[in-house]
């Protein structure tokens, strides 16, 4: 899948309204009058209050709240057809009351789910209950569907849930290899370029129609049922980079390994990896072009982990504008951020005009290989904030014996992204042969997460630069270091 096709998929709820969101946490709240909406997957942040709201990346969510996909719930039937409720965008969930995603102490996804039960059919058929029941599907079989029929798809399903708070509600506490419930779970994957690597899963709950055929043949509904769509999202690498999908496999059986590995995180000034920065201001201006500081990841393994690769696993960056001071003149940074994930399994795409990379595992200006290093290019510009921005980063990154790659699946810690296929094919000899895993299945990685923060400060008028234009500095928090990864 390109690019593009991952992009709309990301972002086919492209907008949250986040006073739908605050009304449906907060029933009792008074109604606010200004727009508050979220772009893309940012999740609406609220609270009972109009003074303020944010819109958040899923790691982003403040504690003790869900990222989660808004969904109303209605569960509310008519005699006029059948209903869906589907989703409406991305909010932090403090209560938990719709949908939890997430897995239990044996690393079993499992999904918690509460919706409206129907309401009860005065002198309506004895058969109700039964034609009518409540039940999970997935969103493969929901759409399934024959249109301008009578809704009969949930009926089918042995994927039941139980009545709460006097019958008034249905819970779904379901474990995906429950077998009741296994087929009823749509399993898939996207490269968000917010949240990276993401997990989706798709299912409704809800109950069908109440329909008969007439005299004269034909389909009549007295009573129309409801579908409800849900939706879990789950940003791998916040949960492990477990797969919820109980049927995926992975080639190989990976070890994390506890030695201590000496490694290097540095950040250059040139495009030859020799003027290391020193953390200074760099002032920019009209007249000066600048390329950008030249990021390195090396590690200086020795023994068993000598001839492992360096892979850039993900790195997400967030810039928190500037939106202030204290009373110390000190910058205040706004609690929102636009948030990147820019490296996906050892690839940034060329979208990204911010990030770039070399196409093959060489170093910036020769052809040496890459093996135990890799290099990236970030540029700042004056779109991260012209008044100034506090833009912070991680980078999560794994040595792996580069065999892995051959044949490693999507969410293994070695995995080149199909987004750079080919990126990795240098460091393969011609002559090459599987030798070190042809007759064992078991990896020993080595994970190493690092995180910094570097500062965007637009130049004031009067200190070199005109005013008004896009002139900016930056600094780098920490560069330069030498870190073991413990």
């Amino acid at each position: 899948m390109n690019f593009f096709a991952l992009l709309l998929a990301a972002l086919s709820l492209a907008e949250t309204d986040c006073n739908k969101v605050r009304s449906y946490l907060y029933p009792d709240a008074a109604v606010c009058t200004d727009e508050m909406k979220c772009s893309e997957e940012y999740a609406c942040v609220v609270s009972d209050s109009c003074d303020a709201y944010g819109c958040v990346a899923a790691t982003d969510c403040p504690a003790d709240t869900n990222y989660t996909v808004f969904n109303q719930q209605g569960s509310d039937e008519n005699d006029s057809g059948h209903e869906t409720n589907g989703l409406d965008g991305y909010f932090c969930d403090p209560n938990g009351d719709g949908l939890i995603c997430t897995f239990d102490d044996e690393g079993n996804f499992y999904i918690d789910a509460i919706i409206n039960n129907k309401r009860p059919w005065v002198n309506g058929p004895d058969d109700d209950d039964e034609k009518r029941k409540v039940t999970l599907i997935s969103k493969t079989k929901h759409d399934q569907q024959v249109p301008e029929t009578a809704f009969k798809q949930f009926n089918n399903s042995t994927c039941v849930g139980e009545t709460i708070e006097n019958g008034s509600k249905v819970r779904f506490n379901i474990n995906v290899n429950d077998p009741n419930c296994t087929d009823e779970f749509d399993f898939s994957h996207i490269i968000s370029p917010i949240n990276g690597l993401t997990y989706i899963v798709d299912f409704y709950i809800g109950f069908d129609d109440y329909w008969y055929i007439n005299e004269f043949g034909d389909e009549r509904i007295l009573r129309g049922g409801v579908s409800n769509q849900f939706q879990c999202r789950l940003k791998a690498s916040d949960y492990g980079w477990v797969d919820p999908n109980p049927q995926s496999n992975r080639a190989y059986n990976y070890t994390e390994s506890e030695a201590q590995i000496p490694f290097t995180f540095t950040a250059y000034n040139d495009r030859q990896f020799s003027d290391e920065y020193d953390g200074s201001i760099i002032e920019l201006d009209d007249e000066f072009e600048y390329n950008g500081l030249y990021i390195e990841a090396e590690h200086e393994a020795t023994g068993e982990f000598q001839s492992h690769i360096m892979h850039l696993r993900e790195c997400t960056s967030h810039n928190y504008p500037k939106v202030g001071e204290d009373t110390d003149g000190n910058p205040i940074y706004s609690n929102s951020s636009t948030t990147f994930a820019f490296v996906n399994d050892g690839c940034i795409d060329n979208n990204f005009v911010t990030y770039s990379q070399k196409s093959t595992r060489t170093e910036w200006t020769s052809n040496i290989k890459t093996t135990v290093k890799d290099q990236f290019n970030l540029r700042v510009n004056a779109a991260s904030g012209a008044n100034g921005a506090m833009i912070k980063y991680s980078c999560e990154m794994v040595l792996c014996p580069l065999d892995v790659f051959e044949d490693s699946v999507v969410g293994s810690p070695c995995h080149l992204s199909d987004q750079c296929p080919n990126r990795y094919d240098n460091l393969f000899s011609r002559r090459r042969r599987r030798t070190s895993l042809a007759n064992d299945n078991n990896v020993l990685i080595k994970t190493i997460h690092q995180e910094g923060a570097f500062f965007v400060r637009g130049n004031e008028a009067g200190n070199g630069a005109k005013s008004g234009n896009d002139a900016f500095a930056i600094g780098l928090a920490i560069a330069c270091l030498l870190f073991f990864a413990l």
